[in-house]
């Protein structure tokens, strides 16, 4: 439907092509190709959370045939916290596609996630549906790297870190390979700014940890009244993340001063980046641990959905 007064479209049915474009339920921030030809947009299932992980799908816009690029991870991949963290994908957790998402030759669609605790940005190659990794500034110690501007096959990124404010860089991207094409162009260097974090480490925490204290309270039998009319209940054995950020000070004979932050939400996500909150607490000498619980964006779709 369309209302030509305004120009403005309101309604629009997809041919899903595929079973995951099926259960598209809702449609956000569409993007034409360069060439008019498709539009590119986020999805999402019909879900009981907020903030959920989302599906990136494209449509024919001439048949409005649509496909899936990227479907909803259900759990996160093994070893995402360490040993794939540069490779990794645990899901589609994106607000919007940026105006500038497709490549010029229609090609691939860039897009920044969640990735757990670290936030990256990837492509994905809209023929072959395979998600490329890039070539990230810090390699596998990265902790927040995102697209600021893009211009053809060069790329404006902002890179920072627990221990590092925002920093930007110029890269020329080979985006066959997934590899830079020269060396990247520092900016906006702040990676030698004075800082109170002498360091951060992420850790994966197993389920275990809060799930064998709770059997030992189990929950009230549900009320009969209530059984049909509540959503089914999703588990998930996947582990969670909490970030350790040291300060500078010496530690004292007992040790640092702990402060435990957890994020509101409940469907949020306390971010790998430099936080000024933590730099005071670090410069009073406390050290700081961050927890995603499971429940938080940017680790599929179970985890975030056994906290309903």
């Amino acid at each position: 439907a369309e209302d030509a007064s305004k120009n403005v479209l309101t309604k629009l049915a997809i041919d899903a092509e595929d079973a995951a474009a099926a259960l598209v339920a809702s449609c956000r921030s569409p993007r034409f190709s360069p060439d008019g030809k498709y539009v590119a947009f986020l999805a999402t299932r019909d879900v009981a959370t907020h903030n959920t992980c989302s599906l990136l799908c494209v449509m024919d816009w001439a048949t409005k045939k649509t496909k899936t690029l990227i479907d909803v991870v259900d759990e996160p991949p093994a070893g995402y916290t360490t040993t794939v963290a540069t490779t990794a994908f645990t899901g589609l957790y994106c607000g919007s596609l940026s105006r500038k998402c497709w490549s010029d030759d229609g090609s691939f669609l860039f897009f920044s996630t969640q990735m757990g605790t670290r936030v990256v940005w990837k492509y994905v190659n809209v023929s072959t549906k395979e998600i490329v990794s890039p070539t990230y500034i810090e390699g596998s110690g990265i902790a927040s790297e995102t697209i600021l501007d893009r211009d053809g096959n060069h790329f404006l990124l902002n890179v920072t870190s627990p221990v590092r404010p925002a920093s930007v860089y110029l890269i020329e991207m080979n985006l066959a390979a997934g590899t830079h094409a020269r060396p990247p162009v520092l900016i906006e260097d702040q990676s030698k700014a004075e800082t109170h974090i002498k360091d951060w480490k992420l850790f994966a925490i197993p389920t275990k940890v809060s799930d064998e204290p709770a059997k030992t309270k189990p929950a009230p039998p549900t009320p009969a009244a209530l059984k049909d009319h509540l959503v089914e209940q999703v588990s998930s054995e996947a582990a969670f993340e909490a970030t350790l950020l040291v300060p500078k000070t010496a530690a004292p004979a007992e040790g640092y001063p702990v402060l435990l932050d957890v994020h509101g939400g409940p469907h949020g996500n306390s971010p790998a980046s430099y936080r000024m909150p933590y730099d005071y607490f670090a410069a009073l000498g406390f050290a700081v641990v961050s927890v995603n619980y499971r429940g938080s964006v940017g680790y599929g779709l179970k985890p975030l959905e056994s906290l309903v």
